[in-house]
Parts: C-alpha cells; sequence; structure tokens
C-alpha cells in the first residue's frame, strides 16, 4: 500500500538525508516508519527506533529509555545521554535514528537526539501530523534543522481500499461497498479499518457469490462509536454544538456557517481536522463535518424535527442548475497539470457533498412524490436516479403507482423512457421494452419520433446497431420544440457507427433541451475523441467534469470522467485515468445507462492490476458492447495472456468481427487499434486498416504503415518511415507498436541481428519524440524474458537507486551496472527502470539484503 512512500524515502536515506513522513492522525505513517525500519535492517543498517506516545510526553528521557542503553555509568543528563548515544552511532555501519510522532516526544529525549543529530550528522527519520500552524511544539525548531525530505502520505485511494477490504475479509468486496468505506473514511486508513472491521462484525456486510456485499443502507453501527468518539475527545461544549448544527444542515456555503457557528469555531474544528473545505458552484466554498462518518454518528444521535433539514436542502438547492460554459482556451497540458494537482489533495470530502447532496435531494423529491404522485413529480424523482447510485424499492413503486392524469406528454415521455431502460436493464427483456415506447407513440401520435428514436437506441445498445438507421432517420423529421431526444439519440447512434462529424453536428442541436440529461456534453466529448482531437477531447471531459462536481451531477461527472478515463488513457496516462476513475468509483454505483459507462471503467482501471475490481462487477456483460470498454472481450482478451503471438491476433480478429457484425464500428476501431499495438499482428491490420478505408479516414495513416513494415519484418523501410514520422496524435501509440514488435520478433525466433536492428530504430525513435506516457506489460504465457541472476539482481536496485550507488553497493564498474541495465531493457522491452523492476519481480527477483553505501547514509 505504501510501496511509493517507502521507495522515496529510501531515495533520500541513500542521499544522506533524513526524511520527514508527514500525514494525519491515521494515515499509516506510523506503518511507513515500522515497514522502512523493516526495510534499513534487511539492507544492514542499525536502526535506532523511538516511537513516542501522548502518555509518556511529560516523563524525561522516556524516549531515550525506550532504547534501552546502559545509563549505569553516566550522569543522567541531556548531555551525558547525549554521549553515550553518539559513541553507539559513531561505530562502524550505517545508523539511522526514527522518531514515531515526534510532536509526542519529551523534550528531554528531544534534546538528546537534537544534540546527536548535530554531533554524528546521521539521518533522522521522523513521523508527524499535517496539521498547518503548529509552531508551537519544541520539535519544530529541532526539525528546522536537521537535514530532511518530505514525505507526504495522501489519502487512501479507490484501488488500496478495495485491496484492503480483500487482504481483511478474505475474499474481494462489491464496488459499492470500496465506495462507501472510502467515502466514510475520508481516505484514513485507521478509520477505513475500524470500519471494514466494525461493519462484518455488526453483519452490516454480508458475503454473497464471493463477494462482500452491503447489507443495508449505511455502514454505522455500535460497534463504531468508540472509534469516533475518540475523534471527537477534548471537543468544548461550544465546538460540539457548532459539530452538531453542521451535521444537521449537512454542507453549506461558508457564507452562512460564519453566521451561525462563528469563524473562531470554525478555525479551531478546522485544524482539528472535523471540518472539511469543497469549491462549489460559482466557486463558493461549501464546509461540511469531515471526515463523513462522524456526520453520520451526529446525525444519529439528534433526535429532532426533519423541518430544518428540509428547509436547508430547499434552500440549497434553489439555485443548483448550473449553464455550463463552452470550452475555453485552456490546452491540454495545463488541464492535465490541474488535475495532477488535484491528485495530491483528498477526494472524499468531495465524495462526502456529493453524497449527503443526492440522498438528500431524491429524500425530497421522494416525498414530494409520495404526498402527490402526479406525473410531474414522478420525473423530478426519477432525473436525480439517472445519475446517482439506484433505491430499487423507491424506483420500482414509482414506476408502479404513479398516476398519469392531466400529465403532460413530455413527462409522460420521460416516464416511458425510464421505465423502458429499467425493464430493459434489469429483466434484460428488449422486447418489452420497446412495446412500452409504441404503446406510448401509439397514445401520442404528436411524439412517435421521440418514441422510436428511442427504441432504436435501446435495441443499439443491448442487442445490436439497426441496418436500416438512415431510413429512421429520413422519418424523423419533426421535433418538438422542447425535447433534445432525437439529435440526443441520432449522435449516440452515430458515435456507435463511428461517425464523428455527424454525432458532433448532433450535439450541437441537442444542446439547451431539459427533454434528457446532458447527453450533449457525452456526444460531443467523444466526437471529439473519435474525430482525433485527442487534446480537445481531454479539456472538454476535464473541464465538464469539474463543472458536473460543483454541480452535484453525477450523470455528467460519471460520462465525462468515462471520456477522460478514455482518451487519458490512449496517451499513455494511466496514473491519471486511473485517479479520475477512483473519482468516480468513491461515489457509488449509479443509475441506469451510465450504469453501463461505470462499469466500462472499472474493467478499464483494472487491464493493469492483477487485484483487479473487474470481477467484482456482479452484473453479467457481453464481450461486445457499443462503445469501448462497454464490453468485456478486450479486457478479457488481455488479462488472458495468450499463448502466441499468432494465437493473440486471431482471437483479437474475431472479437472485432464479432463488434463489426453488432454494429459497433467504434469500438471495433479502438479493439484493432489497442491490440494492433499492443501485440501486432497481419490479421487485427487488415481489419483496422479495412475499417478505416470504408470511412475514407486518413487519422491513423502513419501508425499502419509502421505496422505494415513491422509485420512485414521490412526493416529498412520500417527505418526509412521513422526517420521521416510526421508527430502526430499517434505518437504514443507509435512507440507502444515498436515495442509490441520487439516483443513479437522475439517470440518468432527472428534472428539476433533483426532483433538488434529493431531495437536501434526504437531507441532512435524515443530520443526523438519522448513520451511521459506509461506501457502495459504484456505477453503471450510462457514468454517472459529470461534475465541473468546479476541482470535480475541490478534491475531491482535500478528502480531506487542511481548506477554510481549500485556500482558501489555490489563492487562493480559502473559501467558494467549500465550493460546489464541496458541488457535488461533490451530482454524485457521495459521503457523505464521501474518497468524494468517490476518485470524482475514478476519473474520471482528478491532484491538483495545488502547495505547501501556507508558514506552516503552518514554525509
Amino acid at each position: 500500500m505504501f510501496e511509493q512512500e517507502l521507495s522515496s524515502a529510501l531515495r533520500y536515506l541513500a542521499r544522506g538525508l533524513g526524511v520527514r513522513i508527514v500525514g494525519a492522525p491515521g494515515s499509516g505513517r506510523t506503518s511507513v516508519a515500522k515497514r522502512l525500519v523493516e526495510e534499513l535492517e534487511q539492507r544492514g543498517t542499525a536502526v535506532y527506533c523511538i516511537f513516542a506516545g501522548p502518555a509518556l510526553q511529560s516523563v524525561p528521557f522516556a524516549g531515550v529509555l525506550s532504547l534501552g542503553l546502559d545509563l549505569r555509568s553516566r550522569a543522567v543528563g541531556v548531555l551525558g545521554v547525549a554521549d553515550l548515544l553518539a559513541e553507539h552511532l559513531s561505530r562502524s555501519g550505517s545508523r539511522v535514528i526514527v522518531l514515531d510522532d515526534v510532536d509526542n516526544l519529551d523534550r528531554e529525549s528531544l534534546s538528546v537526539v537534537d544534540i546527536v543529530q548535530n554531533r554524528t550528522g546521521v539521518p533522522v527519520v521522523v513521523t508527524t501530523g499535517d496539521v498547518p500552524f503548529r509552531t508551537s511544539t519544541p520539535a519544530t525548531a529541532a526539525l528546522g534543522r536537521w537535514p530532511q525530505a518530505t514525505v507526504a502520505i495522501p489519502s487512501l485511494r479507490y484501488e488500496q481500499v478495495n485491496a484492503l477490504i480483500a487482504e481483511m475479509l478474505g475474499a474481494p468486496a462489491d464496488v459499492d461497498v470500496a465506495a462507501r468505506v472510502l467515502a466514510s473514511s475520508g481516505g484514513n486508513l485507521r478509520l477505513a479499518v475500524r470500519i471494514v472491521e466494525t461493519a462484518a462484525l455488526g453483519e452490516r456486510l454480508v458475503l454473497r457469490d464471493g463477494r462482500w456485499c452491503l447489507n443495508g443502507g449505511t455502514l454505522m453501527n455500535v460497534h463504531l462509536h468508540s472509534t469516533v468518539e475518540a475523534l471527537l475527545h477534548g471537543l468544548s461544549d461550544e465546538e460540539s454544538r457548532a459539530l452538531n448544527t453542521m451535521a444537521l444542515i449537512g454542507p453549506g456555503p461558508l457564507e452562512r456557517l460564519l453566521a451561525t457557528v462563528g469563524p473562531d469555531l470554525l478555525d479551531r474544528l478546522e485544524h482539528r481536522g472535523l471540518v472539511s473545505v469543497v469549491p462549489g458552484q460559482d466557486g463558493a466554498l461549501l464546509v461540511s463535518v469531515f471526515p463523513p462518518v462522524v456526520e453520520d454518528y451526529l446525525k444519529g444521535h439528534l433526535g429532532t424535527s426533519r423541518k430544518i433539514l428540509r428547509s436547508a436542502i430547499t434552500e440549497a438547492f434553489a439555485s443548483s442548475h448550473l449553464d455550463l460554459a463552452q470550452p475555453g482556451a485552456a490546452d491540454a497540458s495545463a488541464v492535465i497539470a490541474a488535475l495532477r494537482e488535484e491528485m495530491n489533495g483528498s477526494h472524499s470530502a468531495t465524495a462526502q457533498y456529493f453524497h449527503s447532496r443526492l440522498d438528500d435531494l431524491g429524500r425530497l423529491y421522494y416525498s414530494a412524490w409520495d404526498a402527490d404522485r402526479s406525473m410531474s413529480n414522478a420525473v423530478a424523482f426519477l432525473r436525480v436516479y439517472w445519475g446517482a447510485p439506484i433505491d430499487r424499492a423507491r424506483v420500482e413503486e414509482v414506476f408502479a403507482h404513479t398516476d398519469p392524469t392531466n400529465s403532460n406528454p413530455e413527462d409522460r415521455l420521460f416516464f416511458t423512457m425510464t421505465h423502458s431502460l429499467w425493464v430493459a436493464l434489469n429483466g434484460e427483456d428488449l422486447e418489452e421494452a420497446t412495446a412500452l415506447m409504441a404503446r406510448f407513440a401509439a397514445a401520442e401520435p404528436g411524439w412517435a419520433a421521440e418514441a422510436e428514436a428511442w427504441s432504436l437506441l435501446l435495441e443499439a445498445s443491448y442487442d445490436r446497431v439497426p441496418a436500416d438507421l438512415d431510413e429512421a432517420f429520413a422519418r424523423w423529421t419533426h421535433r418538438n420544440p422542447t425535447s433534445g431526444v432525437v439529435p440526443a439519440v441520432r449522435g449516440l447512434l452515430e458515435l456507435f457507427r463511428f461517425r464523428p462529424e455527424e454525432a458532433l453536428l448532433m450535439a450541437d442541436k441537442a444542446v439547451g433541451f431539459d427533454g434528457l440529461p446532458r447527453f450533449d456534453s457525452l456526444i460531443r466529448a467523444f466526437g471529439l475523441f473519435a474525430a482525433g482531437r485527442i487534446d480537445e477531447a481531454i479539456v472538454y471531459s476535464l473541464e465538464r467534469r469539474r463543472d458536473a462536481q460543483h454541480a452535484v451531477d453525477q450523470f455528467s461527472l460519471v460520462t465525462q470522467s468515462y471520456v477522460a478515463a478514455v482518451a487519458l488513457f490512449y496517451r499513455g496516462l494511466f496514473a491519471e485515468a486511473e485517479y479520475v476513475m477512483a473519482t468516480t468509483f468513491a461515489l457509488g454505483r449509479p443509475g441506469f445507462l451510465v450504469e453501463s459507462l461505470y462499469n466500462a471503467m472499472v474493467r478499464l482501471s483494472s487491464v493493469r492490476h492483477p487485484s483487479s475490481p473487474a470481477a467484482q462487477l456482479g452484473t453479467p456483460a457481453r464481450d461486445v458492447g457499443a462503445l469501448p470498454g462497454t464490453g468485456k472481450g478486450v479486457y478479457d482478451l488481455v488479462r488472458r495472456q495468450p499463448a502466441s503471438a499468432a494465437r493473440f491476433d486471431d482471437e483479437a480478429s474475431r472479437l472485432i468481427d464479432e463488434q463489426l457484425l453488432h454494429g459497433y464500428v467504434l469500438e471495433a476501431t479502438y479493439t484493432g487499434l489497442f491490440t494492433l499495438c499492443l501485440l501486432p499482428g497481419p490479421r487485427v491490420k487488415a481489419r483496422l486498416q479495412g475499417i478505416l478505408d470504408e470511412r475514407g479516414s486518413t487519422q491513423h495513416r502513419q501508425l499502419l504503415a509502421i505496422a505494415d513494415a513491422v509485420i512485414g519484418v521490412d526493416l529498412p523501410h520500417l527505418v526509412q518511415l521513422l526517420e521521416g514520422y510526421f508527430p502526430d496524435d499517434d505518437t504514443y501509440q507509435i512507440t507502444m507498436l515498436l515495442h509490441g514488435a520487439a516483443k513479437r520478433y522475439r517470440l518468432s525466433g527472428e534472428g539476433a541481428h533483426t532483433v538488434a536492428a529493431l531495437e536501434r530504430a526504437i531507441r532512435s525513435f524515443v530520443v526523438r519524440f519522448p513520451t511521459e506516457g506509461q506501457f502495459i506489460s504484456f505477453g503471450p504465457r510462457g514468454a517472459a524474458p529470461v534475465l541473468t541472476a546479476r541482470e535480475a539482481e541490478i534491475a531491482l536496485l535500478a528502480e531506487q537507486r542511481s548506477n554510481q550507488d549500485i556500482a558501489a553497493q555490489l563492487g562493480l564498474s559502473v559501467r558494467t551496472v549500465e550493460s546489464h541495465i541496458s541488457n535488461g531493457l533490451r530482454k524485457t522491452g521495459a521503457s523505464t527502470r521501474q518497468q524494468l523492476a517490476e518485470m524482475a519481480r514478476r519473474a520471482g527477483g528478491t532484491p538483495p539484503p545488502t547495505a547501501p553505501p556507508r558514506a552516503r547514509l552518514e554525509t
């Protein structure tokens, strides 16, 4: 869980620097310190550990006495103890001091360590909190004098919570369980562990079909109360009242809470980590209780009228409509940089804000419908569930008991569309779903075009794209003035058929209509991507994702996160794509049409990781889907690790044929692109070429020419093409294609001269056109490159050490180390030292238990 932080700490120590491990209480900073101690001791470093605690803060020398030093021959005083400890640290070998929770270390022990560090220069590792402006503790002055680098412990991510649950409970969890645990804990490791433990103990989680699932609507249980009460320990009466007020009214604007609670109390609560602030609509700051489990606890103990809560919700949603702006002038690099800055923070507060607003909005609209079961109230309620996690009982009750009397046709259209979608998704009865629309069209002839359009979309999404679409489009001449159903449906169908320009034209026509959720944004974002305008797609989707976060619009958040993830994945920016998807997973499984996009992201996030959450989807899926990733075929193909390159080419080409048979040309195109670059083969290349030629597309002209030369083993022509390459949107794909070709050549038994010539061409291309994208470690079963024992040893060290450090540790020359790393990169096809180390680990390698150079540690 803390591999990256551990690697960073070891690198800093290898340079002779101390390390300051910063994190909130319960973030896992002590766990990182303990793992760091284990790693250092395995490498032969003597570690002096002091684990401080609040109970011993006032006990003189409590910290250094825990080291077990023999003080019988020494005068017990700061200087005497410092002399003794300095003698120990001056002995031969590497030495490191570790101070866990330095803020709670007694003054005398802190003085001893300060004196010893100044005398010996020994690196000091400390763990400390992340609360700002705490300058009054004695540790502050000492930390400023010790040469230190900082390693921050970030909040938990979705995939970490998912792995944590599987490790603790012995079985994977449903995607909604991981989302609830992440949101409730606020990304805090200690809280996440306690929530999982107590939820299982309190039977809030049940094991169904090998997966842990929610048993009820909340994870809060009586076994968790003591943990939350410990977080609240020490609050004054006025702070407790302020926190109760905030829990009662839910997330609210800062200005309102300043008037209600007061700035001093808010400041004190924020200092304690019990308040979160997230940007809301139009830049307004929204304040809420944090972590969310504290709010759940307080709400459960507040026996008060719901009138206050309802009025607060009504006020909060009075101006919730957000008029989304058109794309600005921001470029992709700036938007991605902003996303990376967001990745350094915690998205749990945003998830809490979403959950609170959507839950309250769902309750409000359901209560309104329950009081007056009119069609307009039913439509207002159902709109919430087009993006939010669904309460099935409520939805089925609304479908069964809504009164259509005196309702307008547009409301009945939306109600029937939603009902038909519910039938198609849950009963998998497409015929009954389209029959619902046919009955509506017969009753409302003026809306027959919209009803037919929706029926065709259901058929295209859950069976196949009809062959007579153009005839249907010609019939849809009438359009009602307040409905965007026809252009939205036509735009989606044009995407399925891989006609991005026509889809973008329909997106323009669908703007501003409120008959449907914001389909125009989805069509525009994916239309830009399908048209090869990748940077524009990244900018547009990430900006719309930000707007959806502010507007609490989960439908748009899911659709735009999906497009952003696919576009970032196309660039090889896996970490950024996985973060975007993880923030969506943290909100829980959405409802209706966007559930397929949610499932697509779960599979996409699992392509690189063996311990993937894709198996937890729990819903059956076909091999093919209307949009890239909505079918499971590519995911299964990549995860299976085929027996040979020819077998992979055959299976991928058959999958493309099946996608084309269903009319899913867009998915077939990107299946062809991905599998061709992953491990190039003639069948896939021929099918991709055929699709593009049929549509007169020249998007991937250079890539296909290079693939032709690679597959035909025409190295002179390949070198000529690479030298004449003009940068386009396929630079990353071409680099991936070349690495896949090298792998294919080695597997097929091509001569060493041919392989060496290809590798020279690859190195030259990468130098001329560097890419920041990462690559998937993929190859047929049994095709793992064979590294020598020395190459594997150096590969594992290369992830964290420089060539000079490795040479000094192993007693080799720097030139020899460089040669071994170069051989390893060549054999594995890895493009970075990190990828090389990962491949060596998968082959069963373990890092050597030797100590880092003493001179670098004790400088």
